[in-house]
């Protein structure tokens, strides 16, 4: 999967396309140029960011998938508000509470549960948001599905919009796809976010906090957030992977199937194991992808497992000729930055890409280690990590930014009130409060970095009333259902040994290890993704793996290398008000009509928009696009350009801190754009190579 920018993903629907066609009626809207990258899971799938100063990585934190936000601080619906007991366990068609992506057949609805499964006639309920994506195929298998999303507490149904086309439609060629937020979670009810821990991590960003004020600024924000919880009737006790589990059984009946396929991304995986032990009934497959073993201590080994990643991560630049060649002392380079920085730490720009608001982040050496932690979770971020690394010992942070800017996004898609309920339940339950501090001292290269979220989570566990789990939860499962575990050798959560410590009790098992990826394999490449749904074709018989084969460690990008190689190559291209024609570099990727990203890395933005509006004036146009793309002030004449057939007015602008050009011309019948997205680095190149010919060559055939 070639993860890129969101403003490519977005910079159709956000600029000119649905705007245009009101005539520039539309309000403007602040777009994103986040990477959408695993999100560490904070006890299974959302990790808490650990780049900034005041959120400490937790030391209970498994990595996650992919969250959802919550913008209000009012009370959620209490468990007592939702529907009476007399409509448990039935599914209620309704709207889907997401922005349901194009080109989809989705039905949505709701399952009303009790909060605690053992005493269903309480009259407490929770309410799950479920979607299901039905199948491609006209005569589907009646086995569809059931994706359980990573945290715990990760919101499965916001990032829908975002994710689902690249990610999981290839999911529907022979099944339907069932994706759900899980009670606690998302859209679910009630939700145990806590949006005041996101505007806490925000509000510090820029501050030297000492590390106890930041430890108590942490827990302070987070009793605020469960007074509030407490207030609106949640029993955190019923919070769990038991109940979780509980929930999920009695899913497959109200909706109506027989049978139907789990499929376990990070905390996902804890919880199908947690479903296999408790009632395996109408269980086709299982899919447990970067395994959260229950017999894991996560508290005592997310250091180690973080130190293993690390070292797989130098060891690959050093096995890669380029990679060596290019950073032949990359560990000792990294860790004297490390040192550096925790003595004189950098200021780095960063964004908020829902609000567009811009901060100042201080990062030390300990946050750039939480910056790489959190990086190796994804396959498209790996390759740029040497570049990066090396970029920040020269003064050049634009990338650490971006990545910086893309976790703090994460804390807006997940629900850390639902994960401490779970990992307080069934984690930390099983270690004694400083077991996390102490695990990290041994590592001291990087254990720092870790600790004080392991004080953080043994204040938050002793007040958060989480209840204790029962042994059981701590023991290994077993099994004879067909199960697929998947690993990638550079996950720094979940590592390949935990997948074949799952397995030693499942005998019925297919175990791969993938090169060069990290976590959540099955959406990061097609050779896991093609083995994942030939097991599922065939759960019985061996998956093909042949293509494991081709695969090596990561294409790490080098400095310099290729940077100056453009063709230019014509496009046509239909953009719903008009048909576009000129030239494009080759080789850059079509994002939508008119636009084209280069994507040479997953932080590379450089991205190159052409279009034409019919009746449109230039003016209003310039306008229009400073306020759908949220640029920062309004863009500054800056000349004019003459071509054989049209005089361009020129522009320059930032946004979140790249420049961006503007060229807007006007013919009586069209108005005319072209806008580039650059780096400061590369833009007076990229102005002559890419900007000036293409307003020399578009045109409406």
């Amino acid at each position: 999967m070639n993860n890129k920018m969101i403003v490519v993903r977005l910079l159709v629907s956000l600029v000119l396309l649905g705007a245009l066609s009101a005539c520039g009626a539309a309000e403007p809207t602040p777009t994103p140029t986040a990477v959408t990258t695993a999100v560490q899971e904070t006890t299974a799938t959302a990790v808490p960011p650990t780049t900034t100063p005041t959120i400490p990585p937790t030391a209970t934190a498994v990595p996650s998938s992919t969250p959802a936000p919550t913008n209000t601080l009012e009370p959620e619906p209490t468990a007592t508000s939702a529907p009476t007991a007399d409509a448990l366990f039935t599914f209620i068609p309704t709207s889907c509470r997401f922005d349901e992506p194009l080109g989809f057949d989705i039905t949505c609805g709701d399952v009303t549960m009790p909060e605690t499964h053992a005493d269903p006639d309480n009259g407490r309920t929770v309410r799950l948001h479920v979607a299901i994506f039905h199948s491609d195929s006209d005569a589907p298998a009646p086995d569809p599905i059931v994706y359980l999303e990573g945290g715990p507490g990760g919101d499965a149904l916001e990032s829908v919009p975002l994710i689902f086309a690249e990610r999981f439609a290839p999911f529907l060629a022979n099944h339907d796809f069932i994706m759900f937020d899980q009670r606690g979670t998302g859209y679910s009810e009630p939700s145990l976010a806590c949006p005041e821990y996101t505007e806490l991590a925000y509000d510090t960003l820029s501050l030297d906090v000492p590390l106890e004020e930041e430890i108590a600024l942490t827990v302070d924000v987070l009793q605020t957030c469960h007074a509030r919880l407490a207030a609106a009737g949640v029993n955190f006790a019923a919070y769990n992977s038991l109940e979780n589990a509980a929930d999920l059984a009695a899913l497959r009946t109200a909706l109506g199937y027989d049978e139907w396929n789990l499929y376990g991304i990070s905390y996902g995986t804890r919880l199908a194991q947690t479903v296999m032990r408790d009632d395996p009934t109408g269980i086709r497959s299982v899919i447990l992808d970067s395994t959260y073993p229950l017999q894991a201590d996560l508290v005592t080994e997310i250091v180690p497992n973080a130190d293993r990643a690390f070292a797989a991560f130098f060891a690959g630049c050093a096995a890669d000729p380029a990679c060596s060649a290019a950073y032949p002392d990359l560990e000792t380079d990294f860790f004297d930055l490390v040192a550096q920085l925790n003595d004189a730490p950098i200021t780095v720009p960063v964004t908020n890409f829902f609000t567009g608001s811009r901060y100042e982040a201080l990062i030390a050496g300990d946050d750039l280690i939480s910056v790489v932690f959190q990086s190796l979770y994804a396959a498209e971020i790996i390759p740029v990590l040497p570049k990066m690394i090396n970029d920040v010992r020269n003064g050049r942070t634009q990338e650490l930014g971006l990545l910086m800017s893309s976790f703090l996004l994460n804390l807006d898609f997940f629900s850390i009130g639902m994960q401490y309920s779970v990992q307080c339940h069934e984690e930390n339950s099983f270690s004694e409060p400083g077991a996390g501090v102490a695990a990290a001292a041994g590592f001291p290269l990087i254990g720092d970095a870790f600790a004080s979220g392991a004080a953080v989570d043994d204040q938050i566990c002793a007040f958060w009333g989480a209840g204790t789990a029962a042994p059981t939860e701590n023991e290994a499962i077993r099994s004879d259902l067909p199960t697929l575990i998947l690993a990638g050798e550079y996950d720094p959560i979940t590592p390949p040994a935990w997948g074949l410590l799952v397995a030693e009790t499942l005998p019925n098992h297919y175990f791969f290890t993938f090169p060069g990826l990290g976590h959540g394999v099955s959406v990061s490449d097609d050779c896991p993704r093609s083995i994942t749904l030939a097991f599922l074709d065939d759960p019985t018989a061996a998956p093909d793996a042949a293509c494991m084969a081709t695969m090596g460690g990561p294409a790490f990008a080098i400095a310099g290398i290729g940077d100056q190689e453009i063709s230019l190559i014509p496009f046509t291209a239909d953009i719903g008000i008009a048909t576009v024609a000129g030239v494009v570099p080759e080789g850059w990727t079509e994002a939508g009509p008119g636009v084209f990203a280069r994507g040479q890395s997953a932080l590379d933005q450089t991205v190159i928009l052409q279009q034409a509006i019919p009746g449109f004036d230039a003016n209003a146009l310039i306008t229009l696009l400073g306020g759908q793309l949220g640029l920062e002030g309004a863009p500054e004449p800056s000349g004019a350009y003459e071509t054989e057939t049209l005089t361009w007015t020129l522009y320059e602008s930032e946004l979140q801190g790249l420049p961006v050009d503007i060229g807007v011309a006007e013919d009586g019948a069209y108005a005319y754009v072209v806008l580039l997205i650059s780096s400061s680095e590369e833009r007076e190149f990229l102005y002559t190579a890419v900007f000036q010919p293409a307003m020399s060559a578009l045109y409406v055939p």
